[in-house]
């Protein structure tokens, strides 16, 4: 061990273990008060919980890592790690506090290496419980959002007050939980604690891409963004995750909301992404009760005609070649006839979301449709379960593995009402794909036959 243990309370009164100074008997400030400050370094009852807990572990667990720490408000010396990460870089450690929707710690572990470490601090004690009565909430919320790991729970006693605060330790790597728990265990005066691993949402895409990666099988997979109308923070997010993971998206844009500067804004530094045809202002125009739809069967067929060229030609005007003459209808609905007019109008390409009926395609037009739409609109908007969305990808792989689709996986996002949860199971999600040489992501001219396929980009190996 690098480091002096500091008990939990003296006999005589306890002391700050992060300077030494005499602490304040905590009976004197009365029930139901949060644990003293440090009088001398004004320290707080959860950094003196974070550095007993550390002192616990040889210097040989962390002396290499790469800590990604804000000053003044973690317990530990930052000396005992080997640099500080570069900001926004991967690190091998971090610490966040516990918040009520797992953002902060989804985001943290996103930034951690393999074999890094997060270290997630409860509020003050009695405010949400114990760490050993949370584990199962703990390691469910880390399944919900497609975070598999580690956890080890803690209820550390606090050097300076002797209550007790609930900690956990988040770790990548599984057989490192192993050792971290081993030491911490093996300590003087150790903290009740407890294990448990996170599952791992992913594992039965893994397990069906290998099938096709064993049988040296090309799975094509092809990504389309609905609902574009200008430029933002999201859509710059969406196009660099696309151009990071070479995975080309094919972007449906509303025609009557679209402009110049949605046009001058998409011209530099988003190569990967191609424009399409979203029906023309996304206006409803069948009767209450009826699905929604912008050309559904209740509209005048030369109305809909006529906001159909006028949404393309607008499309051409402001893309020029980036423009891909594919109809992407609002609510992914469309009338059968109005479908087999759209080779006459300009557009060559259709699609529409899996659900859709269907029959053969009208000549002309090449129909590819999406398989799987990653938000849940039912609730606000979010991710949908990553449980049930596996579920799906890997049903939808098994009917192409059996010859019963003959077209490349969809996947349908919608940038502009994206949050945290959907996002990351995006990520997740392109980055799993890249550890799969066989895994193919189509430029969209190659899914409808507008250019060779040797424009579909390889998703990084």
């Amino acid at each position: 061990m690098n480091r002096d243990a500091t008990p939990v309370r003296r006999e005589h009164g306890a002391q700050c273990n992060l300077c030494g100074a005499a602490m304040p008997d905590p009976a004197d400030a009365g029930a139901g008060v949060a644990p003293p400050a440090c009088p001398a370094c004004a320290s707080s009852a959860p950094q003196r919980v974070m550095r007993r807990v550390f002192q616990a572990l040889p210097a040989g667990l962390l002396a290499w890592r790469r800590h990604a720490l804000e000053a003044g408000r973690h317990g530990v010396d930052p000396a005992w790690f080997g640099a500080p990460a570069a900001d926004d870089a991967m690190a091998d450690f971090m610490a966040v506090e516990l918040d009520a929707q797992g953002e902060a710690i989804a985001a943290a572990l996103g930034r951690l290496t393999a074999r890094g470490v997060l270290y997630v601090s409860g509020a003050a004690p009695g405010a949400i419980g114990s760490a050993l009565d949370m584990l199962a909430s703990m390691t469910a919320l880390l399944a919900n959002q497609g975070l598999p790991c580690a956890v080890i729970a803690i209820d550390a006693a606090d050097p300076g007050s002797g209550a007790r605060l609930p900690v956990w330790l988040l770790l990548r790597d599984a057989a490192q939980a192993e050792r971290w728990h081993h030491h911490l265990a093996a300590w003087p005066g150790a903290a009740p604690m407890a294990a448990g691993p996170v599952p791992d949402r992913f594992a039965p895409l893994r397990e069906e891409l290998a099938y096709w990666q064993a049988a040296r099988s090309e799975c094509a997979f092809w990504w389309r963004d609905d609902d574009l109308v200008e430029d933002s923070a999201a859509l710059r997010r969406l196009a660099a995750l696309s151009q990071r993971h070479q995975a080309p998206v094919l972007m449906a844009v509303i025609p009557a909301q679209a402009d110049a500067a949605l046009a001058q804004a998409t011209a530099d530094g988003m190569p990967t992404l191609v424009y399409c045809q979203h029906g023309w202002d996304h206006v409803n125009h069948e009767a209450p009760g009826q699905p929604s739809s912008e050309f559904g069967p209740g509209r005048d067929p030369q109305a809909a005609e006529a906001d159909l060229e006028r949404g393309a030609e607008r499309l051409r005007a402001l893309f020029g070649e980036r423009f891909l003459p594919v109809m992407v209808p609002p609510w992914n609905t469309l009338a059968p006839a109005l479908a087999a007019r759209l080779p006459a109008l300009g557009l060559h390409g259709l699609s529409q979301y899996l659900f859709q009926p269907r029959g053969a395609a009208p000549a002309g037009l090449v129909r590819v449709d999406t398989h799987l739409d990653i938000v849940d609109w039912s609730a606000g908007a979010g991710v949908r379960d990553p449980g049930m969305l596996v579920e799906r990808l890997v049903s939808i792989l098994q009917l192409r593995r059996a010859g019963q689709l003959d077209e490349p996986l969809g996947i349908l996002t919608h940038h502009r009402v994206m949050a945290g949860g959907t996002w990351r199971f995006l990520e997740q999600l392109l980055a799993l794909t890249a550890e799969f040489p066989c895994v193919r992501w189509l430029h969209p001219r190659a899914v409808f036959g507008a250019a060779p396929a040797s424009e579909g980009a390889p998703c990084a190996a």
